[in-house]
């Protein structure tokens, strides 16, 4: 069944629960009222009769001439004394809801006889001797009450019928929008990456879930297009070692049984490009885990201090014709990341820096600390690069021209950018020219 036929159905089940509960209320607080006026009626009227039997008490009248003036049609009176009746006057009620003669005289006292709907009210005489009996049939009463009650059924059954109409009318209303977003998952199409769902300006449930399926639909086409990148990026890499190798597995077949020289070259060529594919490749892989956000290890605590300590101390060792210099005012500045990553960022700038400086040339790494933030700065006496070409050091795969005859994929720094941000941190680089490269790295300490 569907979500707004069920919503119909239950609010018509609560609603005929309340209807029901509310014409039980109305009844018994009708009857009620109705016979507790009925019995002030009666009381009045027994009280008025005492009065006059009171008066009459030492006349000479008898009670014939006065007494059946004082009740109405569907009413009785009997007076007893000393158990006998005296005088009685009955229009309308049965003889078998009389009271018997033995039913004590002390007090007034209300009977109800509900199933024949007959009230009975006594008072007492001569004190205590006798009594007086005042019987009324409120059966119109209850025929008032059934008629009222017939009523209220009728209205609210028709009101019930406004109500599931005026229910399916308003479910079909408030779930149009539901009715879109399903068509927009049937019609997702990842050729339209500008397909997105119209935010209605109501301010209501609807309208977050449509602003929070067009975020879903972000991710999803930036997965999607992170992912043909991806491949994109892997097949025009690809392309050129693969040319390589093949070029010279044609050179084997046609030479390299005959030229043992040629043969060698081919083979450390081949192993080359193999070997640059393998780490061309794990570099692309790493690369796309970072951007796919996968769940990776909960930071540590860390002595950041003595970790840029152990790398800076390894990459002097790897360029023993450079200056390698560590600046830190702190030895024990902690900071709460993620170590392994911090350590694989600093191997790639410090790479780089090591790769397109000139011998003799000097890198300055330094590392100060505030409270809430962690500042690294990776400066060195290179090549510099060009102002046309900062704009795009984060792409992949893109190197400057004057670095080309350079070994390298092109996705170090691309790599870095996405290990800063997976820190929480900001990476910027500032570059001239012939006068070398800064690398500021701004990391939240915890």
């Amino acid at each position: 069944m569907p979500i707004r036929w069920r919503l119909v159905v239950l609010s018509t089940i609560g609603l005929i629960g309340i209807l029901i509960l509310f014409h039980i209320f109305v009844y018994v607080l009708l009857k009620n009222w109705l016979i507790g006026t009925e019995e002030s009626v009666l009381r009045d009227k027994l009280i008025s009769i005492q009065k006059v039997y009171d008066q009459e008490a030492f006349s000479s009248l008898p009670y014939s001439a006065w007494l059946p003036s004082m009740i109405e049609e569907g009413q009785a009176v009997r007076l007893i004394r000393n158990k006998r009746v005296i005088a009685s006057v009955n229009k309308g009620i049965s003889e078998t809801v009389f009271l018997p003669m033995s039913y004590p005289n002390k007090k007034e006292k209300i009977e109800k006889y509900t199933d024949r709907e007959v009230l009975v009210l006594t008072m007492p005489l001569n004190r205590g001797k006798g009594r007086m009996e005042l019987y009324s049939d409120y059966s119109s009463s209850g025929k008032y009450i059934s008629s009222m009650i017939t009523a209220l059924v009728i209205a609210s059954s028709v009101l019930l019928v406004f109500v599931v109409i005026g229910g399916y009318v308003m479910s079909t209303i408030a779930f149009r929008p539901v009715k879109m977003i399903t068509k927009a998952v049937q019609e997702f199409d990842p050729a339209r990456p500008t397909h997105r769902l119209k935010v209605p300006n109501t301010g209501d449930e609807i309208a977050l879930l449509s602003r929070v399926f067009n975020l879903l639909l972000d991710r999803i086409y930036d997965l999607i297009k992170k992912q043909n990148r991806f491949v994109s990026d892997v097949s025009h890499e690809l392309r050129t070692p693969i040319a390589v190798v093949r070029g010279y597995l044609n050179l084997l077949r046609r030479w390299g049984m005959k030229k043992p020289d040629v043969a060698e070259e081919a083979l450390s060529t081949m192993d080359e490009e193999l070997t640059r594919i393998e780490k061309m490749t794990e570099r692309l892989l790493k690369l796309a885990r970072l951007e796919m956000e996968e769940p990776v290890q909960e930071p540590e605590t860390f002595n950041i201090t003595s970790v840029i300590a152990e790398r800076v101390k390894r990459w002097q060792q790897v360029h023993r014709e450079l200056e390698i210099v560590y600046d830190a005012r702190d030895e024990e500045l902690e900071c709460r990341s993620y170590q392994a990553d911090l350590e694989e960022l600093l191997d790639i700038l410090l790479d780089n820096a090591g790769k397109y400086t000139e011998e003799g040339g000097r890198i300055t790494v330094k590392l100060r600390g505030t409270p809430k933030r962690i500042r690294i700065v990776v400066r060195d006496t290179g090549q510099g690069i060009s102002a046309a070409d900062l704009p795009f050091i984060f792409d992949r795969f893109y190197r400057a021209k004057r670095q080309r005859k350079n070994t390298g994929s092109g996705l170090g720094l691309s790599i870095a950018l996405e290990l800063v941000k997976k820190m929480g941190g900001e990476l910027d680089i500032k570059s001239q020219l012939g006068k070398g490269t800064a690398v500021i790295i701004m990391l939240p300490r915890f």
